[in-house]
């Protein structure tokens, strides 16, 4: 995952800890534990990952899990390990047999750029 990772992104790797609230200009690649709201434009939880704490990015891909709730603009995809529990805003979503969606879903109308 960390090969994939640009300029204006944050990887955070197995083991880690990070706390607080982040504005990430690109992409999250979470493989350890984020405490706090993270914003950003693409996410990636990996099956090891875990965001205690809101997310509001344009997509999102979930193997591990998120609490707190997200707000996805774009599209959600949400993988048979992935688990995400408090309301759940998207605009499009898919999810795979296996995953655990626990709250509220809401369909949110996609932003015009």
């Amino acid at each position: 995952m960390a090969e994939n990772i640009k300029p204006g992104s944050l990887f955070v790797g197995e083991g880690v800890v990070i706390k607080g609230n982040f504005d990430v200009p690109d992409m999250a690649a979470i493989a350890g534990l984020v405490e706090g709201e993270l914003t950003t434009k693409q996410v990636m939880v990996d099956s090891s990952g875990v965001i205690n704490g809101k997310v509001n990015a344009e997509t999102v891909e979930v193997r591990g899990e998120i609490t707190q709730g997200l707000s996805v603009t774009d599209h959600l995809t949400v993988y048979a390990t992935g688990k995400i529990t408090g309301t759940i805003e998207y605009s499009q979503i898919s999810v795979e047999k296996g995953a655990h969606l626990t709250g509220d879903l809401k369909v949110i109308s996609k932003p015009s750029y």
